[in-house]
């Protein structure tokens, strides 16, 4: 009798775990970020620390994003006086 009720449980419980399953990988998908290009931006002189340059990837890879020999950063907001985010080529 215990075995007959256990092999009738299996199959229900399975199914119910294999969708708890694909719930969390469906919801962690949907999370990722789009590859947007980002503006990237080279330090040219005190006068003028962000002079716009390139398009990049905020993507974190092997290749930084350079011009030239000169190594392009980001904006953490388009306002910011400052450019202090690595950027990496798309």
């Amino acid at each position: 009798m215990k075995t007959n009720f256990f092999k009738k449980l299996m199959m229900p419980l399975a199914v119910m775990v294999l969708g708890i399953a694909t719930a969390f990988t469906t919801t962690s998908m949907s999370s990722t970020k789009a590859l947007v290009p980002v503006q990237g931006y080279k330090f040219i002189s005190q006068a003028d620390p962000c002079h716009i340059d390139a398009m990049c990837s905020n993507v974190v890879s092997v290749n930084l994003c350079t011009s030239g020999s000169s190594q392009l950063w980001g904006k953490v907001t388009p306002n910011a006086p400052t450019c202090d985010v690595k950027l990496y080529r798309p």
